[in-house]
């Protein structure tokens, strides 16, 4: 997100609802009277080996088709080790100072900038990570579990890294672009980017220990960017998992809420802690956080949304609201702003195939809950964006059998198969970048929900640009209604429910359809329990 997102984005999502004009008292076999919907939440997309690539040809590539699926924001991770001298030492170069970006080696940013030049060039908005592995200089020596560069990661050393890239993307450095959208540090509640997560504080009981660390890191990067001229800039803090553990360890995941309470130094009940609770934690004397909202990864299980985690401190896109809750009740300590924005800065749904182990969901409900997820989005007021990661699955590792999660390291929620991707059930391969169902459900998303009288529609068309839109509405095949919408909309159109419906739109010559669905029950009436296999690690 860039300073357009800075100045403007907090307005439109507190009024988008009142902006989406319903056809109210619209008949079924009539057409509606024509409305209009703002934009809304933005629309994120990040994927690191088509985006973050060494081959211009494939960065213009990957840019020309988000802008044709209509992304407007692409979020950028820089992991610190990719770039830092001597990452694999334990001791820093001498006479190195990490905040000036002169001291990297000549190169080491290229295909960074590579990627933040285009997506510029081009008028998306950049968001940018810095994010794990560190350097090993830039962490403490100690107990380790196989994963580099993310044990006791030194916050001072982090924030002069921040500060350097906020000198080289401040606009006037080689010729670089200004960056103005941050988001520090990636799943500082997972052990594949920070650790220890709980430890003995003060030799008692485990408690959790890695909110802490990555309270004084965020501080620490927040102040990198003030003295690098970004202290108006948008500034995210979290990029924090759903869904956490129960049982307290170095490598056993935070639940995100008890996460968030724990970074603010507040208790189970949001009381701040105090005493040797607040000793141990660092908490005696509350720093000055600065945000502008928390960036969170609100991916859910296969079942999709209307699965319910039924411990209150996880939360994934089905429920959002125990998240705003939870900010709420922050902010009642005076120690966040009240009305923070939520950025679902990461999402996406496993598509079974090409996973066959356990994660993923058919194609088809891949593409139903991502739209039913991005309304969810929409008709919560502090959601701020809707995000899918990747564009093109990661590869598979066909050296694993095929119900072998090892096989599976990467993430197969793109909107396109990715190589070796094959059938769950022995058939033959799918074609490298063939589009799922997905690809289409994303560019024009629709879900209809049954309401007293007749259904509700939510939709999208996602041209290239953001000029009105005219959308048709068909049920059962026929058009029902038109509406002309920049952006979401949401409307009502009275009569039966049954049957099944769909969005038609035109641009540039060819014609886009959604996918057919039927009206379902408000999704507030989800059903408790899992439908499947819990999936914690990130394997980025």
């Amino acid at each position: 997100m860039d300073t357009v997102m800075a100045r403007s984005i907090h307005r439109p999502v507190r009024r988008r609802l009142l902006a989406a004009v319903a056809f109210a008292g619209a008949l079924l076999g009539a057409v509606p009277a024509v409305s209009e919907a703002a934009r809304g939440q933005l629309t994120i997309m990040e994927d690191p080996s088509q985006l973050v690539s060494e081959d211009p040809g494939r960065r213009a590539q990957t840019l020309a088709e988000f802008e044709a699926l209509g992304v407007d924001t692409v979020k950028i991770a820089v992991p610190w080790r990719s770039v830092a001298p001597s990452s694999g030492s334990e001791s820093r170069p001498g006479g190195f100072d990490g905040a000036d970006p002169s001291a990297y080696a000549e190169g080491a940013f290229a295909r960074f900038d590579g990627a933040v030049q285009d997506a510029t060039a081009r008028g998306f908005r950049v968001i940018l990570s810095p994010t794990a592995p560190a350097p090993e200089w830039a962490t403490q020596r100690g107990e380790r579990s196989g994963v580099v560069g993310v044990w006791r990661v030194d916050p001072a050393e982090y924030g002069r890294f921040v500060q350097s890239l906020g000198v080289r993307y401040s606009g006037s450095f080689q010729g670089l672009p200004r960056v103005s959208s941050w988001s520090l540090w990636n799943e500082p509640n997972h052990p594949l980017f920070m650790q220890p997560l709980s430890e003995r504080l003060g030799g008692g009981r485990l408690v959790p220990s890695s909110p802490h660390r990555y309270r004084r890191m965020y501080v620490a990067g927040q102040g990198g960017l003030e003295r690098s001229g970004h202290g108006s800039d948008t500034v995210l803090f979290g990029e924090i998992l759903p869904i956490g553990q129960s049982n307290r360890g170095p490598t056993n995941t935070i639940r995100p809420i008890e996460f968030l309470r724990e970074f603010y130094c507040l208790d189970e009940r949001y009381r701040a802690y105090r005493g040797r609770r607040a000793r141990v934690r660092g908490c005696s004397r509350f720093p000055r956080v600065k945000t502008s909202g928390l960036a969170y990864h609100a991916y859910t299980r296969p079942g999709g949304p209307r699965v319910v985690v039924p411990t209150t401190d996880d939360a994934t896109i089905g429920q959002i609201r125990r998240l705003e809750q939870a900010l709420t009740r922050i902010a009642r300590s005076r120690r966040v702003q009240r009305g923070l924005p939520i950025y679902n800065t990461e999402f996406g749904l496993q598509s079974k195939p090409p996973d066959c182990g356990g994660f993923g969901t058919s194609l088809a409900n891949q593409a139903a809950y991502i739209n039913e997820s991005e309304y969810i989005s929409y008709t919560r007021p502090r959601v701020a964006s809707y995000s899918n990661y990747l564009l093109i699955d990661d590869a598979i590792n066909t050296s694993f059998g095929r119900s072998s999660p090892q096989r599976y390291r990467g993430f197969q929620s793109g909107l396109r198969f990715g190589p070796n991707a094959l059938s769950c059930s022995g058939g033959g391969a799918f074609a490298l970048a063939q589009q799922k169902p997905a690809y289409e459900a994303f560019r024009t998303p629709i879900f209809v929900r049954r309401v007293r009288g007749g259904v509700q529609v939510f939709g999208r068309a996602r041209p290239r640009r953001f000029e009105p839109q005219a959308i048709q509405i068909l049920r059962n095949g026929n058009t029902v209604g038109t509406v002309t919408a920049r952006g979401y909309f949401l409307t009502r159109v009275r009569g039966s429910s049954a049957g099944t419906w769909q969005l038609r739109w035109s641009a540039g010559g060819q014609t886009f359809e959604s996918r057919t669905t039927r009206a379902l029950a408000d999704p507030r009436n989800a059903r408790r329990g899992s439908s499947g296999p819990e999936r914690t690690a990130s394997g980025r």
